[in-house]
């Protein structure tokens, strides 16, 4: 029996996995209090997301089957796609025609860029995953900086529950970045980069190992259990490039034209970045059916254009899915978009010279538009003082994320 097919045996076990979100580190207790979710304008019918158990059953629907892919990444989370996400925010003085219904003076911004797939209007821009699915017919032209896991991993499409019926299974390989893709073209060495990555990585790794050790701050097994996971996964030199990478496409350190950074590394308090790290599992609203491999970029752009409406017709529920798991966030055909997702919250607000920040394509090396948003214009805040639970996965595809972050007193406001 080869790998892939003792992988697809094995899956068919059940387990348990949960979701939550953990502070690496104690440095930095002073922490802004959290906002309430409560607001005289909620709609009582609106469904808010935190982080929970997605293997938990919930009360009034279907109970989780044995064999759903969740329970089967949990089974195995060597099959758990990762992706590391910077988010750059900052607190600055409202602009005055704001201030009239609202005493702050001072509003929180986060720094986005319009959303490159369609699902939302503005997306962080910095996801890079450490780990993914890739079609397996397309192994032998893995993306760029990427390689297929040997000896391979595979999944079968058919473990989705979007899965189309009656329809001919196909497969999916996992990829992991290379520990060395940013220097195998010239142009994407950055060797400070680097650096500020390895020293990241050093910290993140000594923070987890002695949390591990003393099972210090974990509330159940499970939160034990993945801070190993995350360990496991910094043990292997290709993190650098992943923390590397989402750092270049934030655009916070890039270069500007006369050679200087638009930040300095010494400038960033990298101890405060690590406790602001927090782990969130993402789980998404997926196109159903799940389209067909061949399917065309264009008619995958159509059904997401599409979708609000035919999920209107179909009856399908828009905020969660037959078993109540919430969605994050609104995804494409891409089933790495159920992720483990590793965030860097980065405070800018004392930086100067950072209004006009570029952001980059992973391994792109053209410019490309960023704006300092309000947490209020992204569906964050109803207000100053509360929370919005307004659906805006269309506007911000972090928006729960970045919710959550304010909840618990990482992103001030």
């Amino acid at each position: 029996m080869n790998v892939s097919s003792s992988i697809r045996l094995l899956c068919c076990c059940s387990g348990v996995y949960s979701t939550f979100a953990f502070s690496v580190s104690n440095r930095y207790q002073h922490r802004s209090k959290g906002l309430s979710a409560t607001s005289p304008f909620i709609d009582k019918k609106e469904i808010i997301w935190s982080p929970t158990d997605l293997t938990k059953d919930n009360e009034g629907f279907e109970p989780i089957p044995a064999d759903d892919y969740i329970k089967k990444y949990q089974a195995h989370p060597e099959l758990w796609p990762v992706e590391l996400f910077v988010i750059p925010y900052r607190r600055v003085k409202k602009d005055p025609k704001d201030t009239e219904n609202d005493s702050k003076v001072f509003e929180t911004q986060i720094l986005v860029r319009e959303s490159a797939n369609g699902t939302s209007k503005y997306g962080l821009g910095t996801g890079v995953p450490v780990k993914r699915w890739l079609l397996s017919s397309q192994e032998s032209s893995p993306p760029k900086g990427y390689k297929v896991r040997q000896p391979r991993l595979t999944f079968d499409a058919c473990n989705f529950p979007e899965f189309p019926k009656d329809c001919e299974n196909w497969t999916y390989s996992k990829i992991d970045i290379k520990k060395d893709a940013f220097q195998i073209e010239h142009e994407f060495k950055d060797q400070e980069l680097e650096s500020f990555a390895k020293e990241i990585r050093k910290e993140l790794k000594r923070d987890l190992t002695k949390r591990i050790a003393n099972e210090s701050g974990c509330t159940n097994n499970f939160e034990y259990e993945t801070l190993v996971l995350i360990n496991n996964i910094l043990q292997n030199e290709n993190c650098i490039a992943a923390i590397q990478g989402t750092f270049r496409m934030s655009g916070l350190f890039a270069k500007n034209e006369n050679g200087s950074r638009h930040i300095s590394f010494n400038a960033v308090d990298t101890h405060k970045i690590l406790d602001s790290m927090r782990v969130y599992t993402m789980f998404p609203q997926m196109p159903d059916p799940l389209p067909l491999p061949c399917t065309s970029a264009e008619d995958l752009r159509k059904e997401i254009d599409s979708r609000k409406e035919t999920m209107k017709k179909t009856g399908r529920n828009m905020h969660q899915d037959k078993y109540g798991r919430i969605y994050t966030h609104i995804s494409t055909s891409n089933v790495s978009n159920t992720i483990h997702g590793v965030y860097f919250p980065v405070d800018c607000s004392e930086l100067p010279n950072i209004d006009k920040i570029p952001a980059y394509n992973l391994f792109g090396t053209k410019a490309i538009e960023k704006e300092w948003v309000s947490l209020r214009n992204l569906g964050i805040l109803e207000n100053a003082e509360t929370i919005c639970t307004r659906d805006a996965k269309s506007t911000f595809i972090s928006s729960a994320i970045v919710r959550q972050l304010v909840r618990d007193g990482v992103i001030e406001t």
